[in-house]
């Protein structure tokens, strides 16, 4: 069963805060201190989100609804309660979230994502906050920042300088603990350290991939960072509980396919997409529409710069989506990193090069001077022990 903090005064007193702010904060600036847009893929999948927008309290409101419901649903996901159709159709009349018999917990986890059962909060990519500098780089100008993950938000708010920053994610509880995570920092107490407001937050249904996803016992810094990114991802929380004040909490719950990204009052929108474009998480399909929405919304003038960064690696690629005089969208390279599978895919797969999407709707082989992202290189993270050259000699070995 799920295991809940045992401090339940803590909560009802932290309860009281959020209430009491909002009573406090509403009045002129009420308007702008959160707000969460739900694309229409979304609204269709999940029968609690009847609006496209929600603004302050409305979105606690929502995510209360949702975590009240959906605990139900993620209990019959992982079998602690019986399956009851009825309150499954509740919750969602399009998706599926029967297990069939002797799946894993992550089987057919694509459901399970949407209802809020399997979440990722820990931030699995590698040596972000360098990315974000190469970016900054690359991208002095005014900007608007999008983000998908936890973590990714905090270091891109630390190492860039962006108008807006923006948490986009197809997981309703991401953006539910970064809603939480803003409004106790917003009503700290003046010795509050990062640590205790990080545990403060009521995390559920936490995935770890090793176990079915639970309410974590103890919530500390390895919540959100792997042990190698801990000293930035920790230091990026630090900033954040440091500023003077918070701007307006901007949350977009959807797919990266099904989302939009125009800049406001400027030029330039900046998305880390993380890995989201590989073909384990986008299709074919959903590529497309990603890739024709971004005609429609940009004007002339406009441009989107797409980042992409390969699994468990430093290496990226930074996509540009230009409108052009002539209302085409153009599409190019400002650079690129050599990406290869990480050593966690299947044999034949690992360390091998490959294309996204966008790269096959390139002629590659006419781009010419394209440079690295990293100028002077990436950490490899690949295991010697898991690359087909040790396996092969291994299995000589046992064979002798």
């Amino acid at each position: 069963m799920v295991r809940w903090f045992p401090e339940k005064s803590y909560f009802r007193a932290l309860n009281f805060a959020l209430l009491g702010a909002v009573v406090v904060s509403c009045g002129t600036h009420c308007a702008t201190r959160a707000s969460l847009k739900v694309t229409r893929e979304h609204r269709n999948f999940l029968e609690e989100v009847g609006s496209g927008s929600y603004s302050n309290n409305s979105i606690n409101r929502l995510f209360t609804r949702l975590d009240e419901k959906g605990n139900k649903i993620c209990e019959m996901i992982f079998q602690y309660a019986e399956y009851d159709e009825n309150l499954a159709k509740e919750f969602s009349a399009t998706l599926d979230f029967r297990k069939k018999k002797g799946q894993m917990w992550y089987s057919n986890i694509l459901p399970g994502l949407i209802a809020g059962c399997a979440n990722f909060y820990k931030m699995n990519d590698r040596g972000v906050h360098h990315v974000f500098r190469i970016l900054e780089e690359l991208y002095p100008e005014d900007k608007d920042c999008f983000t998908v993950g936890f973590s990714q938000y905090y270091i891109m708010l630390q190492e860039m300088r962006c108008d807006r920053v923006v948490s986009v994610d197809a997981d309703w509880r991401i953006l539910k603990a970064h809603y939480d995570f803003h409004e106790l920092v917003r009503n700290k107490a003046p010795d509050a350290d990062t640590i205790s407001l990080l545990k403060a937050l009521p995390l559920h249904w936490v995935a770890h991939f090793d176990f079915v996803p639970q309410q974590e016992e103890e919530i500390t810094e390895y919540t959100f960072c792997t042990p190698t990114e801990r000293k930035n991802c920790l230091r990026s929380f630090e900033h954040f509980i440091s500023l003077p004040e918070i701007k307006r909490t901007e949350l977009m719950l959807g797919f990266i396919h099904d989302s939009q990204f125009p800049p406001k009052d400027k030029n330039l929108s900046v998305i880390f997409m993380s890995n989201a474009l590989d073909w384990e998480y986008t299709t074919l399909q959903q590529f497309d529409k990603l890739h024709s929405s971004a005609r429609e919304y940009l004007a002339v003038g406009q441009k989107v710069a797409i980042v992409y960064q390969a699994g468990d690696s430093e290496d990226i690629v930074v996509y540009e989506l230009a409108k052009t005089d002539s209302d085409e969208l153009n599409i190019s390279i400002r650079c690129r990193d050599n990406i290869r599978w990480s050593d966690q895919y299947a044999l034949e797969m690992r360390g091998k090069p490959f294309s996204t999407y966008f790269d096959d709707l390139l002629d590659r082989k006419k781009l010419t001077g394209i440079p690295r992202c990293h100028v002077r290189g990436t950490k490899n993270y690949n295991d010697p022990k898991k690359s087909k050259k040790y396996l092969e000699e291994k299995k000589k070995k046992l064979q002798k």
